[in-house]
């Protein structure tokens, strides 16, 4: 009876105790939310800002506007692309004029204080077959947009972001089948820039 008492304590006690094991939570490492942030040295580091934490266009061009202007988040505006941020004045209108060609029609420099990403394109026309962008002197994206018309009522078709910082020139280039003086290439997009630099 004893012997039958003693085997049982043992048998429980070496369930709990794998079950302990079993069960045990591993130990935290310390890593931040939305995985470490790699500095120059390879080290991982904090974040410098909750939102470089984010994924997403917005949460990165907070991070890089916080980072290179020195500058908090209520210091910042959020809000969306307009024509004139991309040197086109106050409508989405662009000048295919040459044919089986590409034609520059965006042709500018991203404004001091400013950073932009490009995040979808709509299009109804016909002249227009494809869209490249360029940022700085290298060609970041290069889509087909003939597609759009035949896709949706809305027309759009959403495209990888691009981000485009501070300073930086950025041409966009349109491939045209046909001629059009006034086709309309709508651009959708968010800007993050310095507080107080557009009035609205």
């Amino acid at each position: 009876m004893a012997k039958d008492k003693t085997t049982l304590i043992l048998g429980a006690i070496l369930v709990g105790g794998v079950l302990y094991f079993l069960l045990k939570k591993p130990a935290s490492v310390g890593v931040p939310v939305g995985g470490p942030v790699v500095s120059t040295v390879g080290e991982p580091r904090a974040p410098t800002s909750a939102y470089s934490a984010l994924s997403g266009c917005q949460g990165q061009m907070i991070a890089m506007a916080e980072q290179q202007l020195g500058l908090s988040r209520d210091q910042l505006t959020v809000r969306s692309l307009r024509p004139n941020d991309l040197g086109l004045g106050s409508i989405w209108s662009v000048n295919l004029a040459n044919i089986n060609s590409w034609n520059t029609v965006i042709n500018t420099t991203v404004a001091d204080n400013t950073f932009i990403c490009l995040n979808s394109v709509s299009y109804s026309g016909t002249a227009a077959e494809s869209v490249r962008v360029i940022a700085g002197s290298s060609v970041v994206a290069e889509f087909n947009i003939e597609r759009i018309p035949g896709i949706s009522t809305t027309q759009t078709a959403s495209i990888p972001d691009i981000i485009v910082e501070q300073n930086l020139p950025i041409r966009i280039e349109v491939y045209a089948s046909a001629v059009s003086a006034t086709d309309n290439l709508i651009i959708s997009g968010t800007v993050v820039e310095k507080r107080g630099m557009l009035v609205w």
